[in-house]
């Protein structure tokens, strides 16, 4: 499957043209009936998202971005985020505090904290937020980022904030298929609520293409959250072809040297490299 802009406007309009229009996660709670949510996890370059923004909005669709504080740094990114609010999207947080802090709670919950603050001093409130998954990370005494708003306490610092993936479903009191291009493949992803603990990937459903993707949302009573990383599409299908195969051979590489533990510790050291590709 090649990710370029083109097929994501394509996308949109087949979803448009069927009577389709997404929302964002945080007006699920008031949606009545089948919903559906375009989810965004920013990790690098606002200006791929801001794309795709464009794109739905040119088809009436309103979706869910999930930025990485350190985004916020820099104004220019703080600009785009402000008109794609403007333009009705949801500009939230998409956080991995555990695995900066090393699993120490309380570090991760200051470091929520002011990153929180950052969002709301640039116009951004968060009520729905999602975690960041690094593939790369040794974790000792947790298991993923979810691990954060898995703990009661930090539930009860933040009742007004639901995590996408971990208590989404019992704070809005709904359900929902789960479609990611995690991978670099769109697929029908398995329990996503607890697939960090218990590895299910065999049942999972994937997708050849878009066309794909839209049969399985159109045609079922069921709600969909569709969740894409924009910072891998492209405009151009020979640039994303190129860097899919940069991508695949860094995988192939990682994996090969993770086997050596000393080697899987520098790795871990600099998991946040891996955004970039």
């Amino acid at each position: 499957m090649i990710f370029i802009y083109k097929k994501w406007d394509s996308f949109c309009k087949q979803l448009s043209d069927k009577g389709i229009q997404s929302i964002p996660a945080c007006e699920v709670s008031s949606a009545k009936g089948k919903y559906l949510v375009l989810k965004h996890d920013v990790e690098t370059n606002v200006s791929t998202a801001y794309e795709m923004a464009k794109a739905e909005q040119r088809y009436g669709h309103r979706g869910s971005y999930y930025v990485q504080a350190y985004l916020l740094r820099d104004e220019k990114n703080i600009e785009l985020l402000k008109k794609m609010q403007s333009m009705g999207h949801e500009i939230s947080y998409h956080y991995d505090v555990l695995d900066s802090c090393k699993g120490d709670f309380e570090k991760a919950f200051l470091t929520f904290e002011a990153n929180k603050q950052l969002f709301e001093k640039s116009g951004f409130t968060l009520k729905t937020v999602c975690q960041h998954g690094n593939p790369i990370v040794e974790r000792v005494g947790y298991t993923s980022n979810r691990d954060f708003f898995r703990s009661e306490k930090i539930q009860l610092r933040y009742p007004e904030i639901a995590d996408i993936m971990v208590d989404f479903k019992t704070k809005y009191l709904t359900d929902y298929g789960y479609i990611s291009d995690a991978g670099r493949q769109f697929k029908l992803i398995f329990d996503p609520i607890n697939n960090d603990i218990v590895n299910s990937d065999d049942k999972n459903i994937a997708f050849e293409n878009l066309d794909k993707v839209f049969k399985a949302v159109s045609s079922s009573n069921e709600s969909y959250i569709i969740s894409t990383h924009p910072h891998r599409w492209q405009r151009s299908a020979i640039i994303y072809s190129l860097k899919h195969i940069f991508f695949r051979v860094i995988k192939l590489i990682a994996k090969t040297l993770a086997r050596i533990p000393i080697v899987k510790k520098i790795m871990s050291k600099y998991y946040y490299l891996a955004k970039n590709i």
